[in-house]
């Protein structure tokens, strides 16, 4: 079998009848050969329908099972979201803090500089200040 490259046209008549030819089925033609096939198994129907009520039981005793420890996990979570709320909170308020504490030890500095600008010997009698006894 000779192939054509793409974009080339083949040399001889029989090349275009040697590609393979597509069956284009539908959705629905699918399904029902699907259908054919799997009928061709015969199916207790009472088996089936044992089967189908064992997997659902299965299920809602797995979902009860569960359902205990899906409640402990959100109680869990609903407390970590409310921890890392107050840790974001007291952060916020240690920021307020620290900065409040900055400006107090600024202050306090300013306040030793000034001090050290006020004479030892003041003289009483330059702030005319009568004297009370």
């Amino acid at each position: 079998m000779t192939s054509a490259f793409d974009g080339e046209a083949p040399e001889t008549d029989d090349e275009i009848d040697e590609e393979p030819q597509v069956s284009r089925q539908t959705p629905l033609e699918t399904r029902d050969a699907e259908k054919r096939n799997f009928q061709q198994f015969p199916i207790d129907k009472t088996l089936k329908k044992r089967w189908s009520q064992a997997a659902g039981d299965s299920i809602n005793i797995c979902l009860k099972r569960t359902a205990p420890a899906e409640k402990t996990m959100q109680k869990v979570t609903e407390s970590a979201v409310d921890c890392f709320t107050s840790m974001q909170n007291v952060a916020a308020k240690l920021n307020v803090i620290h900065a409040n504490v900055a400006r107090l030890e600024d202050s306090v500095a300013d306040l030793v500089d000034a001090a050290k600008l006020i004479p030892s010997t003041f003289p009483v009698y330059a702030l005319k200040i009568p004297e009370f006894l």
